[in-house]
């Protein structure tokens, strides 16, 4: 189970004092399918918004304080048709908690939906995505 909301600031090239809000609240069932809701809200460094919704969470592993979670906006939704987002939690307890996100830009055809780890699981050539801290809000991350 992952549940909580939270802001983090980019600090990567083209996308320097964005600032992010995830928001979810998922769980893996006893038949092992997933439900939740994600939300996130994008906005630029001067404080207008860039864009905000909701998606579906596809798929949510917990292990220790670590959750994986996909989210995919559903088709219809917003301006961002069949984007994704694979996100990483890391619950730092009694510290700030870490964040490391990659997103699918919207297209035609519908992003994968199974858990994979913004930092270890991207294809060959992409570059290594940084982890951020939490700076207003946390998270929660339980297993079972």
């Amino acid at each position: 189970m992952v549940t909580g909301l939270g802001q983090f600031v980019y600090d990567e090239p083209r996308v320097v004092g964005h600032r992010i809000w995830f928001g979810v609240s998922a769980f893996s069932a006893a038949d092992g399918s997933t439900v939740g809701r994600f939300l996130y809200r994008h906005e630029w460094p001067d404080g207008t918004l860039a864009a905000q919704g909701q998606a579906d969470v596809t798929c949510v592993r917990v292990t220790g304080n670590v959750a994986l979670l996909t989210a995919i906006v559903p088709e219809g939704e917003g301006t961002v048709k069949n984007h994704g987002f694979y996100v990483k939690i890391i619950d730092g307890g009694r510290m700030p908690d870490l964040i490391v996100d990659a997103q699918v830009q919207n297209g035609e055809e519908r992003p994968p939906t199974h858990c994979l780890d913004p930092e270890t699981d991207l294809p060959p050539g992409l570059p290594q995505r940084p982890r951020y801290p939490v700076l207003a809000g946390g998270y929660a991350v339980a297993c079972c």
